[in-house]
């Protein structure tokens, strides 16, 4: 079975869904799909690939970058070896390009959608994407295969929308290697955000919060880069606000982002929305206790005593920090040992990986079709 995986870019910069595409790849090729990514190059003077395995075949920058048509991407497109078309996102040519070829071969497609059709999205650049969604977009989703959402939430959307094509509900895989070692308590009481720096993702709210609770002594790390602006704003707040205390550490990889996150004694979520969340997984699965906003699709922190799932505005979000950082110690570690178990059993890349499996199959075999599937 021959899956060929479409994004526009595998970069560290492009965040979550280079990530997840990777770890879904990674996790099908395991189990003897024959599954392949093709992308965009990065740009090197700013970027890097999250990954250099020769499955993923790169196609030369376009140097029109808003839509990024590229004919050398549908060329290559034309020579890859495909049973499945995997779309990854959409709004840029790649995803556009890749569902046209699949039909032309006469041969099924999917999209993940990543988040990009959720309301929030057409609040910036609305009108090309209400015109993209027009002219072409909705009826690529109609004709797919299958869409892939990463929540019921997603799905509900779509659905709203007027989409009909059958929906997977699949959450994005997340590594669980080391998942069985010890929970070891930080040095010292540390909160936390790890992930893109972007205003939706409404970090400044820690701070408020903490200013909120007259609390200057926490330590604060963030995690991350993006916008330079807004970071230039979280700096100055937290001058403002005198909270000499918070660390910048800019974008981390490997053993340094490791030592970071595992420093925390909380990871804070305070985004106005997610569609999933990957920062919530990769800090669950090392045991750390989550404060999320209900801006992202994470109730199970709630119901699986793992953390915790509020309400997104500062009052709120203070109480709760209240509440984590009165915790017991030992009842911190517990809520981390239950995180660890829900990624265990929910999110790991091999349970991801096999009901991808299932879904390719089911598309192109037929047979009964999986629970995770939702018809119109």
């Amino acid at each position: 079975m021959n899956i060929l995986h479409s994004i526009s870019s595998m970069g560290v910069l492009s965040g979550g869904p280079a990530l997840s595409t990777l770890l879904s790849v990674q996790g099908e090729r395991a189990i003897g799909l024959s599954s392949t990514i093709l992308t965009f190059d990065i740009d090197k003077e700013r970027d890097q690939l999250i990954d250099s395995s020769p499955f993923i075949h790169l196609v030369a920058r376009p140097k029109e970058q808003r839509f990024a048509y590229s004919s050398s991407f549908r060329k290559e497109l034309m020579n890859e070896r495909a049973d499945l078309y995997h779309i990854q996102g959409i709004w840029q040519y790649p995803s556009m390009c890749t569902a046209a070829w699949a039909r032309k071969k006469n041969k099924p497609y999917i999209i993940t959608l990543r988040g990009m059709l959720y309301p929030q999205c057409f609040e910036k650049s609305a009108f090309i994407k209400k015109l993209s969604l027009w002219l072409y977009l909705k009826s690529d989703l109609q004709r797919a295969a299958c869409l892939h959402a990463t929540c019921m939430e997603e799905m509900e959307h779509l659905r709203n929308m007027g989409i009909h094509a059958p929906v997977a509900v699949i959450p994005n895989p997340i590594r669980t290697a080391g998942i069985q070692e010890k929970i070891v308590s930080p040095d010292k009481i540390r909160i936390g955000y790890l992930g893109r720096v972007h205003p939706r993702k409404r970090i400044e709210k820690i701070f408020y919060a903490l200013d909120l609770l007259c609390d200057k002594e926490v330590e604060v790390f963030i995690i991350g880069d993006g916008d330079a602006g807004y970071m230039a704003f979280l700096r100055q707040e937290a001058e403002r606000l005198q909270l000499s205390r918070v660390v910048f550490t800019g974008f981390l990889s490997g053993e340094e982002k490791e030592k970071a996150l595992k420093s925390l004694s909380y990871l804070v979520v305070p985004s106005d929305f997610e569609n999933f969340g990957n920062i919530i997984t990769e800090a669950l699965v090392k045991g750390i206790p989550v404060i999320a906003s209900k801006g992202t699709p994470w109730e199970e922190l709630n119901t699986h005593r793992c953390g915790w799932w509020v309400d997104n505005d500062v009052n709120t979000l203070a109480a709760t920090l209240q509440e984590a950082l009165s915790l017991p110690e030992a009842e911190r570690i517990a809520m981390g040992e239950r995180g660890k178990q829900l990624i265990r059993e929910n999110y790991s890349v091999e349970m991801v990986a096999g009901k991808m499996k299932q879904l390719y199959e089911w598309i192109l075999y037929g047979g009964e079709k999986p629970e995770f599937v939702y018809l119109k």
